[in-house]
């Protein structure tokens, strides 16, 4: 099912669209909004994901592993993403039995 919308767009913009991507990338300007809401719904999807995951595991509800898990990323890249945050690397007695098992 397909919905019809109007939008306003700058001059610029349109022109800067129709001159690098229709055609070359896409093949209307319809494709390119269609893909660019993908990616920004996509995008805000994994930016919630990450605050949920930091969430809970300053909460001590979840383990590293269980974060990078929720974030979809490696545990390395967890690490990076909790200490970007402020949030310290809680390593305990189940992490180790985690990693030992």
């Amino acid at each position: 099912m397909h919905i019809k919308k109007t939008i306003t767009l700058p001059q610029e913009l349109e022109i800067e669209v129709e001159d690098r991507l229709i055609g070359t990338y896409y093949a209307s300007l319809s494709d390119v909004i269609r893909d660019g809401l993908r990616k920004i719904l996509a995008e805000y999807k994994r930016k919630n994901e990450i605050e949920i995951a930091v969430s809970l595991y300053k909460e001590e509800k979840i383990t590293l592993r269980e974060a990078a898990a929720i974030m979809g990323v490696p545990l390395r890249k967890a690490l990076l993403d909790l200490g970007e945050r402020g949030v310290y690397l809680r390593y305990g007695l189940e992490e180790l039995e985690e990693d030992l098992g």
